[in-house]
């Protein structure tokens, strides 16, 4: 599993989780982060069908996602032969080692098109790193905190959309970013859940 630096990635289209996509609509500033990143997102047609109306925020994630498809900022595919496999060997087996639909959808079509996949479930993670080594993954914090994002929204632009997509949307930020994450917030830190409880007394 290689992990790109957030300035380096390939200009590809991307395929991102059900979660990453939850998370960028969290931060109220989805269409700004993603046109100013520069890369097309793709998803799985099982993606879409798990983008459902978020009943405790409101927060319609399926009728932002068709929004974000309307801009041309995000592309539903279906699956290929190969797709379809790796699919089926990622949702059949001990429960230890298989994964989500839309977790295993993600992964699959990341490696059928030899595209870097932006996952942020732990789980998902060392499944991937097991099973295809050679996959590109990045996280959905890896995105926020690209020098192309930057530039269009600045520092507290960043944060807010941060902290909106921790509190909104129980964002998971991998432990290498964690020390971003601490000197971003700071003290609203401690209001951001889905952090472990360690890191949220840093600031307290």
């Amino acid at each position: 599993m290689r992990q790109p630096q957030s300035s380096v990635r390939s200009h590809a289209a991307i395929v991102v989780d059900t979660s990453v996509i939850i998370n960028l609509n969290a931060t109220a500033h989805a269409t700004e982060i993603i046109r100013a990143y520069g890369v097309t997102l793709c998803a799985s047609d099982v993606v879409r069908d798990e983008l459902i109306l978020d009943r405790i925020n409101g927060r319609n994630d399926g009728e932002l996602a068709q929004r974000l498809v309307q801009e041309g900022l995000l592309e539903f595919l279906a699956f290929d032969e190969e797709a379809e496999r790796l699919f089926e060997s990622l949702v059949s087996g001990p429960a230890e080692m298989t994964l989500d639909d839309g977790e295993a959808a993600t992964l699959a079509v990341a490696v059928s098109l030899n595209r870097t996949a932006v996952i942020d479930e732990r789980k998902a993670i060392k499944i991937s790193g097991e099973r295809f080594p050679g996959l590109e993954l990045m996280a959905t914090a890896d995105i926020l905190r690209s020098d192309e994002v930057f530039a269009s929204l600045g520092s507290e632009g960043i944060a807010d959309a941060l902290f909106r997509g921790l509190k909104g949307a129980r964002m998971a930020v991998p432990e290498r970013l964690h020390d971003w994450v601490v000197e971003l917030l700071g003290e609203r830190i401690v209001e951001c859940r889905s952090l472990p409880a360690a890191l949220r007394q840093v600031r307290k």
